[in-house]
């Protein structure tokens, strides 16, 4: 069974209307995420004493334990998905100034 939708005639306003609402929800939603992260981040960062650049720099000592390496790889992990994070809420903050946001 094949499902046939009507197109939805708005005016070009509601559209525009829409399309804001969906990219502020979906910024909200970026920035908690975002938050969550940087808390991770903040808590590898008063455990190691240290920030991953400079663990990173220094490298993890020779008779760390498979815990400390686990920490390191999670770590590495939260610092891309911060990246990614940032990245895309950059992307949308430049869609809300080009459409008067």
């Amino acid at each position: 069974m094949t499902l046939l939708l009507t197109p939805i005639k708005l005016p070009i306003q509601d559209w525009d209307r829409i399309l804001q609402l969906g990219a502020d929800s979906h910024t909200h939603e970026l920035q908690d995420e975002l938050n969550r992260a940087e808390q991770a981040l903040a808590k590898f960062e008063a455990r190691f004493g240290m920030s991953l650049a400079n663990l990173e720099k220094e490298g993890l000592p020779t008779n760390a334990s498979f815990e400390t390496h686990d920490a390191y790889i999670e770590w590495q992990s939260w610092e891309i998905r911060r990246a990614d994070l940032k990245k895309r809420l950059t992307t949308l903050h430049s869609l809300e100034v080009g459409h008067g946001g």
